[in-house]
């Protein structure tokens, strides 16, 4: 029974990235999925891959999925041949090992850039991850019902076990699970169904869970994602949601169905939350109502998303007055590595001063915010703390690292040479830069002027990388460099042009040295700097080789934190390797 129950986590854990993968731009819209009427209306959470990539993309992405799928079954299978800790059982028994390693390498095997074809899961099958209530429902069409019945024979041969059979209105499915709960997977007509439920679900919620009784009304009914698809430009190559506030209703209100046999298998009971406890917990939920999530483009080249945390409107109204513009940032640098952020000091406060008048004015009273609640005054006396004004004239910063040579992580061998730019916005740089003079001779001894010429820092012969540092400054920001030559692009990262509205965080990495670097940090991890065992050689090797393959996936990967009307908003952007 464990062996088929590990056997069912493992598969879906390959094959859920592979149908989501199998996205690329178009337009938004959302088709008329058969799939989707399996999806109750009210659904508290729901991802769907409604559509198939264009070949060119699919041809890419394929290829990738099918290297990064057989390294992660390298990674799995030396982890469980792992030794034990000093002391520790090991998880599974040598015999148990080899039936599971056995497993992994089959299905790893088996994926293509078509997809998994001789599990009848190829390029045009689509997927919906949703929820029937709370209860996890995986809903995948097949191109071929029964290769898939014929792949799960097979799994089951090479795990020496076969999981238990039930059935249900006519419909056989099978199970692994315990006492308490159990995990199904069952081929309906032409769909593979994985879902979770409590072992005492009653048969006729079990059909609805199944999708053999039809919802009432189903989220294909309410076009709630081809709304959510015009609003954010989400595609229906993939897109979902999550309902915070439908989530905290399912433990707040009286529940029936499939949400009150999963409530009682928590032993969750509603009656120990008080009434004022229930209403604050529902408008704390209402704070952030729902998360969205979806790719908006994908093509051979590029893969842009964004994930929206949705905020109540006053709160999303407040954070976007909170960041100030910073040269440069949120715009391609086309570097090693760049990270920075913007604020604006007095609006933050001002926001914050706004939340802690509103905890005063309408304090909580349920016993599980009184730490909330008793830390209002102390953070009141925090805000009345005096601030000196070069500390309200700092808008953000912005670190570009160009190029770091010489590092050799299996040698230990720190870096020889950095280049890279440091920049701070502020509103009256040659102010801050004199505050700055007052507390360092050598900074006042520099005759820097607010026109963006680079003025050489003296280092002392210590043996560093950085072997030449400049500083430059305009009226609103202070630049540093170090590196030969970098002194050169002071005056282009002072002029740079501010993003509107400028992200309150924005980062972009070389992806390909990264994990370039990640698979050098791994390979070279097996024994840690106190001389203690980290990983041993195989696995080492084999997490390694897995950075391996996504450095040879990825060219750049872009991600910004915004504040918009609607809320956190989080695009990306990930440049594929030619």
């Amino acid at each position: 029974m464990q062996i088929a129950n590990r056997f069912t986590r493992a598969w879906l854990a390959l094959a859920v990235p592979l149908l989501a993968v199998a996205c690329s731009k178009g337009e938004t819209t959302i088709p008329d999925a058969e799939i989707l009427g399996y999806v109750p209306a009210d659904t508290p959470y729901v991802f769907a891959a409604l559509e198939t990539a264009p070949d060119e993309v699919a041809d890419k992405m394929g290829e990738n999925a099918t290297r990064i799928v057989k390294a992660y079954a390298t990674v799995l299978k030396a982890a469980l041949n792992e030794p034990p800790a000093e002391g520790q059982e090991p998880v599974l028994q040598p015999e148990e090992r080899k039936r599971v390693s056995a497993i992994l390498e089959e299905l790893a095997a088996m994926v293509t850039p078509e997809g998994v074809p001789e599990a009848g899961i190829d390029r045009h099958s689509q997927m919906a991850l949703y929820g029937v209530g709370l209860l996890p429902v995986l809903r995948v069409t097949l191109s071929d019902a029964a290769k898939f019945e014929a792949f799960l024979k097979r799994m089951e041969e090479r795990a020496g076990k076969a999981m238990s059979v039930g059935s249900i209105d006519g419909h056989a499915y099978r199970y692994a699970g315990g006492e308490s709960a159990k995990v199904i997977l069952a081929v309906l007509e032409d769909q593979l169904v994985a879902t979770f439920v409590p072992a005492a679900l009653p048969e006729d919620l079990m059909k609805r869970v199944l999708g053999l009784t039809l919802p009432e009304s189903s989220i294909a009914d309410t076009d709630e994602l081809a709304a959510l698809a015009k609003k954010y430009g989400f595609t229906a190559y993939g897109l979902g949601l999550v309902d915070v506030q439908r989530i905290a209703a399912t433990f707040l209100d009286q529940q029936s169905g499939v949400n009150e046999s999963l409530l009682a298998l928590m032993e969750h009971d509603r009656s120990e939350l008080s009434d004022v406890c229930r209403d604050e917990i529902r408008a704390v939920a209402g704070l952030v109502p729902r998360v969205v999530t979806g790719y908006t483009e994908m093509t051979a080249e590029q893969i842009r998303s964004n994930s929206v945390f949705e905020l109540r409107s006053d709160i999303a109204a407040g954070l976007q007055t909170i960041t100030a513009p910073v040269p440069g940032l949120g715009q391609p640098h086309d570097a090693l590595f760049s990270f920075g952020m913007s604020f604006d000091l007095p609006a933050l406060r001002d926001f914050y001063a706004a939340r802690l008048d509103a905890m005063e004015a309408d304090p909580f009273e349920c016993e599980l915010f009184a730490d909330l609640q008793d830390g209002v005054a102390k953070s009141r006396q925090a805000l009345q703390q005096p601030v000196p004004p070069f500390v309200n004239d700092f808008h953000g910063f912005l670190a570009v690292i160009d190029d770091i040579q010489g590092l050799d992580i299996a040698t230990r061998q720190p870096p020889t040479d950095i280049d890279m730019r440091f920049l701070i916005s502020a509103a009256n740089a040659p102010s801050l830069l004199a505050m700055g003079a007052m507390f360092s001779p050598q900074l006042a001894s520099l005759d820097v002027k607010p026109d963006a010429t680079p003025v050489r820092i003296e280092l002392p012969p210590n043996g560093s990388p950085i072997t030449s540092a400049w500083i430059a400054m305009s009226n609103d920001g202070i630049a540093l460099a170090v590196g030969d030559g970098m002194e050169t692009g002071l005056a282009d990262m002072l002029s740079a042009a501010s993003t509107e509205p400028s992200p309150f965080v924005s980062m972009d990495v070389d992806a390909a040295r990264y994990y370039g670097f990640l698979g050098d940090v791994l390979e070279s991890s097996q024994v840690g700097d106190d001389g203690e065992r980290r990983a041993s050689p195989e696995t080492a090797a084999a997490t390694g080789n897995l950075m391996r393959s996504l450095e040879s996936m990825f060219d750049r990967i872009t991600v910004d934190v915004q504040f918009t009307p609607q809320g956190i908003e989080m695009p990306s952007t990930m440049v594929l390797a030619k």
